[in-house]
């Protein structure tokens, strides 16, 4: 169990002394360490939503860049990712909510009915509850303001991976409950490449990884009976699809590889998926295993062809966790245990190639 170091915490924020610290990305851009992570009252949807980023030289000192918000609107979970120019990219999604709680305590601003929001078309403009955006820096430093591509809106943009010059993500919620994979030459502008292209069933969080023969690998988080997919697309369209159920490995001692909802409890949260320079995939998520009683952010080699998952490191804490490879260690950042204490903190662990 990796412990990591603290690198931020509620503390350091001026303005606020209660709330939550969430979902830590990472990236390596010109020499610099860029986390980003959301600070809120709320877990759920609440106007006091906004993300943070911060930067260090050595992975030891950080400061703020800047603060992403947006007026009654929460700033969801910022993914990093770099363009092809060379540009450091942040994708998020902004949820509309009131400044004041409705009825029954929510802040969202349309109705709900049933389990979706009341997102009603007419021939004006739909009913806007939720807009994915992009903010862009050459720098790191200096960003720009946030570019919102009609395509985004009522879906959520979930991450980023480039490939070949293009940028990929996985489009999930309300328009595009089955999922919608989009395509982007600079961030700024998206398009649809296929809709309703998730397993029967399955709308969620999906991250993107690409083989050396353009291959899309997917690594989606799956609902409580599923736990996650693991997905093969065709290129160089990536209109063809092939998903399978992976078994997952916790070690001998618990049992070896066997059937993924006897290992894990609940779903791979907030997936992420890279390709380690020496070719193989390692995927990320907040994980419960066997005996666990809470989810841990858990590192794991990924095999698309056998569908296989081998867990590889796991973390003293939870939330979406952040991945780099760098000069032989794989860092990692997560929501240190403390937050269970009401203590929130943003972790960075290395984890060395060699234990992988």
């Amino acid at each position: 169990m990796y412990e990591g170091q603290v690198i931020w915490d509620r503390s350091r924020i001026p303005d606020r002394t209660t709330g939550r610290i969430e979902f830590p990305a990472l990236a390596r851009f010109k020499g610099w360490w860029y986390c980003a992570f959301r600070e809120a009252e709320l877990h759920d949807n609440h106007p006091s939503g906004r993300a943070r980023i911060i930067r260090s030289r050595d992975g030891e000192k950080w400061e703020t860049v800047r603060l992403l918000e947006w007026d009654c609107g929460d700033v969801r979970e910022p993914k990093f990712s770099i363009t092809p120019e060379g540009w450091l990219m942040i994708n998020t999604s902004v949820y509309f909510v009131s400044r004041k709680p409705r009825a029954d305590g929510r802040f969202y601003q349309l109705d709900w009915i049933g389990t979706t929001l009341n997102l009603v078309e007419n021939d004006l403009e739909p009913n806007i509850a939720q807009q994915s955006v992009t903010w862009l820096s050459e720098d790191g430093v200096r960003w720009s303001s946030a570019y919102a591509c009609p395509s985004g809106a009522n879906t959520w943009l979930w991450d980023t991976t480039w490939y070949n010059g293009m940028g990929y993500s996985i489009a999930e919620w309300g328009k595009h409950m089955k999922g919608a994979l989009y395509r982007t030459r600079d961030g700024k502008g998206w398009r649809m490449l296929k809709d309703a292209f998730l397993p029967e069933g399955q709308a969620g969080e999906g991250a993107l990884a690409f083989g050396e023969d353009g291959t899309a690998y997917c690594l989606l988080r799956g609902d409580s009976r599923t736990q996650a997919f693991i997905g093969i697309g065709k290129a160089p369209y990536y209109q063809e699809w092939e998903w399978k159920r992976p078994k997952c490995d916790y070690g001998p001692e618990h049992g070896g590889m066997r059937p993924i909802e006897e290992m894990l409890r609940y779903s791979i949260g907030g997936p992420k998926l890279i390709r380690l320079s020496d070719g193989r995939l390692i995927g990320a998520g907040r994980a419960m295993g066997p005996g666990r009683d809470d989810g841990h952010a858990t590192l794991f080699l990924v095999d698309p062809e056998k569908a296989t998952l081998t867990m590889v490191a796991e973390m003293a804490g939870t939330t979406y966790p952040g991945l780099v490879e760098h000069e032989g260690e794989v860092w990692v950042t997560f929501v240190g245990k403390a937050c269970h204490q009401d203590v929130w903190e943003v972790r960075l662990a290395k984890v060395a190639l060699s234990r992988i």
